[in-house]
């Protein structure tokens, strides 16, 4: 026992400088600033820093002002996106070392941008007649760390023109912007604790193109005050005398009739009739009770509720409805409120029944395109599209067109499209762009 307490009674004490205590890190973009404190040990001459087990390292000369604890740092440039662990060693030239202090350290780059809530712009405004694209951008939201953004494009003057959008704003217009002409989004942001700004990666954005299109007169002749509907890809007349006249769409667009159903629905109990889904018809009738139907061996069959009742709502006085696939909205006359309606194959109602999905929609002639993207002309005539999303949910308006008060039916077969014209000439666009293309019909 003697012998062990000799053995160690022997050596030197060893003596350790001051460590380094307190480190901070400040993150920057493909950069650190490092910031810690030393004690007010005076044999402190030099600071180590290592990094990647030790392999690469930087040195930073201590110079001390002042008597007692003084704050150092420096920026850290060579160090990779993400989180690194650093070990901080005081040095003098006698040899003498203090403690090992470890700490991270945080760079920023491509994908801690790319995590960042980049502004979205939620509603498309290409205006042709003014040369003027005006588009609106979701409103930031506390914490979100945005300064602003900035949008690049070049006019038809041949410049570059460069736009900032503050974070307190969410409507921007691009001026002299040229038709089926681009632009880039990006946004700026300063994180919290950092040292520099981030920017996100530019988006690419392209106006529609502009076509000039009065569409192909078919020969076959419409009638005004007939209804039509998309029939599980025929197009499916609803005339005055209750007949269900049923078309095919040949390639070219023009009418084949394949099949008549005389005064199968008759227009004086029926106020509004239309294909659903599958076999199935939905019927408002005049007492505004809403009906399921098949068409059994050429007779219209209700499909009765599970509970055995003939109708499956009541109350429907709207005037307006836009059947889609598994649900149908309904539009009142003044408001323009859409309201949604999932109806199950059993007469019976889906979730979220009746939920209003917007206003607004006043727009008349409309239809549904491609069960993908409501149509509706305003009063002068402009072409507006809303993207429709399976859940029933709807997105922003985009103006899309121009001169279409010339038609007072919208029919959409697929990706065809009809214009009726008040004389029941019918024009056909075939495989309709709802979404890349600006029609001027006129």
């Amino acid at each position: 026992m003697n012998d062990i307490q000799k053995k160690y009674a022997d050596k030197a004490e060893q003596v350790y400088l001051g460590r380094v205590d307190s480190v901070q890190c400040f993150p920057g973009v493909g950069r650190a600033k490092m910031v810690w404190y030393m004690n007010a040990d005076p044999k402190i001459e030099r600071t180590i820093i290592y990094w990647n087990s030790r392999q690469d390292s930087l040195v930073v000369p201590f110079n001390r002002t002042a008597l007692g604890g003084q704050r150092d740092s420096v920026y850290l440039d060579s160090l990779p996106e993400g989180s690194t662990l650093l070990e901080f060693k005081n040095v003098n030239s006698k040899g003498e070392t203090s403690l090992i202090t470890i700490a991270g350290a945080t760079v920023w780059g491509e994908h801690f941008a790319g995590s960042l809530t980049a502004r979205i712009i939620n509603a498309f405004d290409y205006d042709y007649t003014q040369s003027r694209y005006n588009l609106s951008l979701l409103k930031t939201f506390p914490g979100d760390s945005v300064v602003y953004s900035q949008i690049s494009y070049t006019t038809n003057s041949n410049t570059v023109q460069t736009l900032t959008i503050n974070r307190g704003d969410s409507a921007v217009a691009l001026t002299d912007f040229p038709p089926g002409g681009s632009f880039q989004l990006r946004t700026i942001f300063f994180p919290p604790q950092g040292i520099d700004t981030v920017r996100s990666d530019y988006q690419t954005f392209k106006a529609p193109t502009v076509v000039a299109n009065r569409g192909v007169k078919i020969a076959l002749a419409g009638n005004i005050n007939s209804k039509y509907f998309n029939y599980n890809g025929d197009l499916c007349e609803w005339t005055t005398t209750g007949n269900l006249n049923v078309y095919t769409v040949n390639d070219d667009g023009s009418l084949t009739l394949k099949m008549n159903y005389p005064a199968l629905v008759s227009r004086t109990t029926f106020r509004e009739f239309f294909f659903y889904d599958g076999d199935r018809f939905i019927g408002i009738q005049t007492n505004n009770n809403v009906y399921m139907y098949r068409i059994v061996n050429g007779v219209l069959t209700i499909v009765k509720t599970p509970s055995g009742a003939d109708n499956m709502g009541s109350g429907f006085t709207f005037l307006k409805y836009a059947p889609a696939r598994g649900f149908f909205y309904s539009i009142a006359e003044t408001t323009g409120e859409m309201k949604y309606w999932p109806a199950l194959p059993t007469a019976t109602w889906g979730a979220s029944n009746g939920s209003v999905m917007g206003t607004g929609f006043t727009y008349v002639p409309y239809g549904l395109f491609n069960y993908q993207t409501l149509l509706g002309v305003d009063a002068t005539g402009y072409l507006w599209t809303v993207p429709v999303y399976a859940t029933g949910a709807i997105g922003s308006k985009s103006r899309m067109g121009l001169g279409w008060t010339r038609f007072k039916k919208i029919i959409c077969v697929g990706t065809t499209l009809y214009g009726m014209e008040s004389n029941g000439d019918l024009y056909v666009f075939n495989n309709f762009d709802a979404t890349g293309s600006y029609w001027i019909v006129n």
